[in-house]
Parts: structure tokens; sequence; C-alpha cells
């Protein structure tokens, strides 16, 4: 339409290309801010898991006398009375004082972890249907002379350093639809099950046994008597290094001179 003789003039080509390179410009500076946001969301929320997983086991231990949860590796019916795992939802594990597990979001798994596939967990048990938490496998007591590991829980009065213990800790889950991840670990697994895993920007999220929670690069966790292992990042390689932890015990061990350990 022509008015007072001209044609209503539009954008040239070089001032639409000089628009679609400003917006790329801020697009590469929003979209790192964006990621780190909820990555910092994500990692809050993790925490949050952690704190109320740490806070189940410590109304657990209140129940029981002191008595930890036990961190689990051998099959609850195997044993008379039956020995329950900390996850357990049968015979006496922390899941009666947590909501449900499910396929969905849940307590029991980092919002950054792998979600399982099934709704119902195929191998017939909901212990570990995409956890991604597991306890600390040293949270035991050791019968002096004996040369076994008692099946129980390890007597809260018997941790050293409570606030510097790991009790749980996040680790590996397998390619199975359930997302399957050991119940109890360390850095001296074998690996990749049971190993320390890097889901923060390097760090792993760890609830301790006084019941606070945070962000810990794994080989600051244990001294230099050995190399241990974690793994770098989800996805990523095992790094076998010798740890930063200067005190003893570490963050794994419950009390000094512990038998069999490292």
């Amino acid at each position: 339409m022509m008015r007072n003789g001209r044609a209503k003039a539009g954008f040239t080509l070089i001032e639409l290309l000089v628009v679609i390179a400003i917006i790329a410009i801020l697009a590469s500076i929003l979209f790192p801010v964006f990621t780190q946001a909820r990555n910092n969301a994500f990692r809050a929320k993790c925490i949050s898991n952690l704190k109320q997983l740490g806070n189940a086991a410590i109304m657990y231990a209140d129940d029981w006398k002191g008595i930890m949860p036990y961190p689990g590796g051998e099959a609850i019916t195997s044993r008379n009375p039956p020995v329950p795992a900390w996850d357990e939802d049968v015979y006496g594990g922390i899941d009666r004082y947590l909501k449900s597990k499910s396929g969905g979001d849940t307590v029991w798994r980092c919002p950054m972890a792998k979600k399982p596939l099934n709704t119902v967990p195929s191998g017939g048990s909901s212990n570990s249907l995409g956890r991604s938490y597991c306890m600390n496998d040293y949270l035991r007591p050791w019968h002096k002379g004996r040369n076994n590991w008692p099946f129980a829980g390890l007597n809260t009065s018997a941790l050293e350093g409570p606030v510097k213990t790991i009790m749980l800790f996040e680790t590996y889950q397998d390619t199975s639809p359930d997302a399957y991840a050991y119940r109890n670990g360390s850095p001296k697994f074998a690996g990749p099950e049971g190993l320390p895993l890097c889901m923060h920007s390097g760090k792993m999220n760890v609830m301790f046994c006084d019941g606070h929670a945070g962000s810990v690069f794994p080989p600051d966790t244990w001294s230099d008597a050995v190399p241990w292992q974690y793994i770098t990042k989800f996805g990523g390689s095992i790094k076998r290094v010798r740890g930063n932890y200067a005190g003893l015990p570490d963050m794994w061990v419950p009390f000094s001179n512990f038998e069999n350990y490292p």
C-alpha cells in the first residue's frame, strides 16, 4: 500500500542478520546460566533426598537402641531371623519411615540419575528400583579375632566422628530396566557397582552420620594409604587415585584401628 507516494519500509537483509547474530550471542551467554541454575536445583534436591534418608536412618537407630540400619550384602531370607538391609521395605528397613519407592521422582534417586524403565521390578523385589544411593559398607560392627562381619548394623556409640563419617552416597546404576544399584559400597569395591559417583560438577553428594549432607570430591574422603576408586561422572570412567584426606580414620572408617581396613 502506498502512503504519501512512498512504499512502507521493511527490514533489510543486513538488519535481519544483525538481529539474528544478537539473539545467538544472547543465547550463548544465557544457556550456560540456565543449565547451571538447573544443575544447582538438582543438586539441592539430591541433598534434600539424602537428608530425608539420613533422618529416617536416625529414627531407625532411635527405635532400635542405637543400632543403625544394616548396609546389606546378603539375602535377608538366608538368616533366621531375617536381617534387613537399610533399604528394605520388609523386615524393618528404613522404608517404613519414608514414602514408597516408585518409577517416577522419588527420594531414593538423585534427579540427575537414571530413571527406571520399569514401574514394577522385573526381579520381584522393590528394594533397588531406580535407587541411586547406597550405604557405606564399613558401617558394620567387627568381631575381633573371629575374622567375620556380624550381620547387624553398627551401634552409633562406636562412631568416633559422626560429623565426618559417610553414611550414604551416590553410586553407579546399571543399564537394566530396573536401573539397579548396589545397596552397599565403598571406594574399595571393584566397580563400577558400589563405587562413589560424581554427579554434580565433579563432586558427589553424601549424607554423614550426624545428619548433615553436602557435596564432596571423592578422593578428599580417603587417605593416601592406598589408591581407591571412584567414577568421574555419570557414564564416565573409573579413576583409581590415592586420597587427599589427612586425618585418620578417614571419612569411610567408623572408628580407628578398624580391622581388615583398608
